[in-house]
């Protein structure tokens, strides 16, 4: 395995190949029982991101931490975030925003480093 530790949203989609069959426990894929109403505010406060990058491919950063790689859309909470944009080779992008609901949509166009 090569690359970094990520933290993988909750509730995004997974593919993975294996050699070979594998016993699953269908009890530990089962949603937590919770509050619906908790769970509906909850998930209401969030505000969705969309961040995507020329070129394609750069590391997401989220206050300091790494969500992914362009494009994505990552969930973050209410308040406010900086949010990086790095790739080998180009400077850094970073934008402070401020969120509360919704949805928000940002373009990082990066340029070249400077030798």
């Amino acid at each position: 395995m090569h690359g970094k530790d990520i933290t993988i949203p909750k509730g995004t989609e997974i593919t993975a190949y294996i050699s070979g069959d594998t016993r699953l426990d269908e009890a530990k894929f089962q949603p937590a029982k919770t509050d619906t109403t908790t769970a509906a505010i909850t998930n209401a406060a969030m505000t969705l991101v969309d961040v995507a990058s020329t070129p394609p491919g750069a590391d997401i950063e989220v206050d300091g931490k790494f969500v992914g790689n362009t494009p994505s859309s990552i969930s973050v909470s209410p308040g406010d975030h900086e949010i990086t944009v790095k790739k080998s080779g180009f400077a850094v992008w970073d934008k402070k925003v401020s969120v509360s609901t919704g949805h928000i949509n940002l373009s990082a166009d990066l340029t070249p480093a400077s030798q």
